[in-house]
């Protein structure tokens, strides 16, 4: 069962892969989850957050959290 559990999380993070270089796609993808979802660079810095994201913590701009 462990196996089969793995992988499926292999099989999900590979269909994100196919993402990444398409920065459009990745974000109309993040938006369509029901729960909070916060991207950020390697450096730490927020680069994109959700409409999900936003109405939980009660945020009306994502410039208050992307950017920093």
């Amino acid at each position: 069962m462990g196996n089969n559990m793995e992988n499926r999380q292999n099989n999900i993070a590979e269909t994100f892969q196919l993402f990444i270089g398409d920065k459009e796609m990745l974000a109309k993808v993040i938006e369509c989850f029901p729960y909070p979802i916060e991207i950020y660079a390697p450096d730490g810095t927020s680069v994109m957050v959700n409409k999900a994201m936003l109405s939980e913590y009660k945020i009306s701009n994502p410039d208050v959290i992307v950017g920093k």
